[in-house]
């Protein structure tokens, strides 16, 4: 009995090996990326030709991290945080306005290691919640304060409750080709691509589900860490072997709350399974048309819906031209497909942005 009930747990555990292979390596490439800058005189005509530039090596994703650590633990405190510099940190803190998402180019990534780029150029869409989770291994190895701030079940702690960012974000740019809304084909599907066009019309911003933890009405266990895969999505399977639940509508959305209230109820429940609430992050629609001088002659403007997330909402304003860097995925949308006579529609996505266009107008 005890070797099938194990057979039936492990039969739950899959194991992505190019993913976890992209997430080391993009890791390291956080922590080891560096490049030389040089420093010159403020005055350049006083500058003597003898005197050479001075030249230092700097780690911008580390940077990068520390001033978003800093902003994190800044917002969350419960009193002024005592630093030997407060305007240091405060001029830190400006040169970025992200408190969750970390800014990569493109260019550093494949000049650091090409074969990561090119796999994270093509598969995209497979490797982009690998790359969140590089992240955030790499951010709370630059600065533990923070994962201790969100273990903290106290009520004296830190951080105030439910200020701790769970899910950080990876926004890669300057990609080496951009392409017009009327290029985008079936290739591109799945791939990290650039598009540049026109802001028509946005909308409203409204929280999504990223990542959700249900639990069985039956028997009362947690699956957590659900990943939504561009609707709700639930377990389709209690992962108790004795319960065997198959019935979505039986599986109870766990919203989230305090670390105390749920380790409160993990005591109450001990078969719960642990895990905790689920992860909600903003987003908005984008209804962006190809530029006018990319309109070929006698053609109709081409639009396509560009979706965004977290940070990246409440950026773009309707007449603004701009560069959207994501990848390109096909969503059914159900009530086009109950109606008989109308258009299947596809929709674009990856990491802060996804993108999505109608098949046929």
């Amino acid at each position: 009995a005890g070797d099938g009930v194990g057979a039936d747990s492990q039969a739950f555990e899959v194991v992505d090996e190019g993913g976890e292979l992209v997430r080391v390596r993009f890791h390291e490439f956080l922590q080891s990326y560096s490049e030389i800058i040089s420093d010159q005189p403020a005055d350049e005509n006083d500058m003597d030709e003898e005197e050479e530039t001075t030249e230092r090596q700097i780690h911008p994703y580390r940077e990068q991290a520390i001033q978003l650590a800093k902003r994190q633990l800044k917002s969350g405190s419960t009193y002024s945080p005592e630093e030997e510099d407060d305007e240091n940190e405060e001029d830190e803190s400006e040169r970025s306005p992200f408190s969750s998402t970390i800014c990569v180019n493109y260019r550093h990534l494949h000049s650091y290691d090409p074969d990561l780029a090119e796999a994270i150029e093509g598969e995209y869409v497979r490797f982009e919640p690998y790359l969140r989770r590089a992240l955030k291994e790499f951010v709370l190895g630059i600065h533990p304060a923070l994962d201790r701030a969100n273990n903290n079940t106290g009520g004296g702690g830190m951080m105030k409750e439910g200020s701790v960012i769970t899910s950080y974000f990876v926004a890669i740019y300057n990609c080496s080709t951009v392409l017009p809304v009327r290029a985008l084909r079936t290739g591109t599907i799945g791939r990290f691509s650039a598009i540049s066009g026109t802001v028509t019309r946005t909308s409203d911003v409204r929280p999504e589900l990223l990542v959700g933890s249900f639990r069985c009405k039956k028997c009362g266990l947690v699956a957590p860490d659900i990943p939504q895969q561009y609707h709700l999505t639930r377990p389709p399977l209690c992962r108790n072997p004795r319960c065997q639940n198959r019935n979505p509508s039986e599986f109870h959305l766990e919203i989230g709350g305090s670390s105390t209230n749920r380790a409160q109820d993990d005591e109450e429940n001990p078969n719960s399974g642990g895990g905790g609430g689920s992860e909600f992050v903003d987003w908005q629609r984008l209804r962006v048309q190809e530029n006018a001088d990319e309109i070929p002659p006698g053609s109709m403007p081409r639009t396509v819906d560009v979706i965004v997330r977290n940070e990246m909402v409440e950026r773009a304003k309707a007449g603004d031209r701009v560069v959207l860097t994501g990848s390109l995925v096909v969503v059914p949308d159900g009530s086009a497909l109950a109606r008989a006579g109308e258009a299947a529609r596809a929709s674009a996505g990856g990491g802060n942005l996804r993108a999505g266009r109608e098949a046929a107008t």
